[in-house]
């Protein structure tokens, strides 16, 4: 049989292994494999598990009957406090003023809910919309009123509940606020809670359990921990993965997405925060760093920051916000080896076109095994 001349894929990540840019090829394989999971995991969410939807259902039959007993009163924004564990604290200028827009032109279609000493529980747009764009037209809000105390821990999981149902949180309000009830509730703070999640997900991964994992995203809490303590983790490993389960998220695609963005620049959050700029252009944006740029970190953060504004501006995909980086990181760093660059190009390319349905099982395999090689190297190398 006539060999090819081209390269095979495996052999394509040997030679590379060796140069300077071979990391920009690992942290682009990263990036592959936690696109693979976020898609995967959307399609595991296709449903509630079945304690948090009855938790929810009841939730809103409490505040049915608490309507009826007492009904809606009215409150003047200023005496409305906002809730200091709200897990959402991304409200960007947008999105407040289109709430104000709507408010203006219809009403408000719902109360604002409080919480003894007039804390909001839910309806911070629609206070922060009045506040900031009706004055002094609109001074009285309609609001109700949950007479049950709740405690620091339970505030906040009820908040993250009602964040995550009732809208999707941005990677980095979801991160935050994960290992925020992982503190509360567990008394383990972000740093071990994020190597646990890390180190788990790479010794489930090793013995090919991690779609079991996945599966769990979307079963009774029941079902959950018994099939948890089969994949023999660490007590510690348990209560974290199970309070992660709790609030549907696949601690694969936590671990691959959104504790990502714990690590991302000051400059690089805000952006996400008031910008609206997305988690995933963020961690692009984030090589734009002192190392990568030759450069002091005060020049870094300004040519990053500039770029961040050319992306929000011209509106660019991830994959054109990856191209700009790239580019920016030549034009500052022009001792890079242009010969190594475009043999990395090349090999990005190649593995991208690869057609994995004519290829053998057993070279998929051993594909598939030099990509968690390289995963895991790369998992080592952030970790530093």
């Amino acid at each position: 049989m006539t060999k090819l001349n081209k390269p095979s894929v495996l052999g394509m990540f040997t030679s590379a292994a060796g140069s300077q840019q071979v990391f920009e090829l690992e942290e682009r394989v990263e990036e592959l494999q936690a696109e693979i999971i976020r898609l995967k995991d959307e399609q595991a969410k296709g449903k509630l598990a079945e304690e948090e939807r009855n938790l929810l259902n009841q939730t809103v039959e409490d505040l049915r009957e608490h309507l009826k007993s007492s009904g809606i009163f009215k409150i003047h924004y200023n005496q409305v406090k906002p809730n200091p564990k709200q897990v959402r604290q991304t409200f960007t200028a947008d999105s407040i003023h289109s709430m104000a827009v709507s408010i203006r032109e219809e009403g408000q279609q719902e109360p604002i809910i409080l919480l003894p000493g007039n804390l909001i529980f839910d309806g911070e747009r629609r206070w922060r919309s009045v506040s900031e764009y009706l004055q002094p037209e609109i001074q009285m809000l309609d609001a109700v009123m949950l007479q049950k105390e709740l405690s620091e821990e339970e505030l906040h999981a009820r908040t993250l509940l009602t964040s995550l149902h009732r809208e999707s949180l941005n990677e980095l309000d979801l991160a935050e606020g994960l290992v925020q009830q992982a503190k509360l509730a567990l008394g383990i703070e972000q740093e071990e809670v994020v190597k646990a999640v890390r180190r788990v997900i790479a010794r489930l991964n090793s013995k090919k359990l991690l779609p079991k994992l996945t599966q769990l995203v979307s079963v009774s809490r029941k079902e959950q921990t018994e099939v948890i303590k089969e994949f023999d983790l660490e007590e510690t490993e348990q209560r974290i993965f199970l309070l992660l389960l709790r609030f549907q998220q696949n601690p694969a695609s936590v671990d691959a997405n959104v504790f990502p963005c714990l690590r991302l620049s000051q400059d690089l959050k805000i952006a996400i925060r008031e910008l609206g700029l997305g988690a995933n252009h963020a961690r692009c944006l984030q090589k734009l760093n002192s190392k990568n740029l030759k450069n002091d970190e005060s020049k870094a953060k300004k040519v990053r920051q500039n770029i961040t504004l050319q992306v929000l501006q011209e509106k660019l995909t991830v994959t054109q916000t990856r191209s700009l980086v790239a580019k920016t990181i030549a034009k500052y760093a022009p001792e890079n080896n242009v010969k190594s660059s475009r043999q990395i190009t090349s090999l990005i390319r190649d593995v991208s076109a690869t057609e994995v349905d004519n290829i053998q099982k057993e070279q998929l395999q051993d594909l598939l095994t030099v990509l968690e090689v390289k995963v895991g190297e790369i998992r080592k190398r952030l970790d530093k």
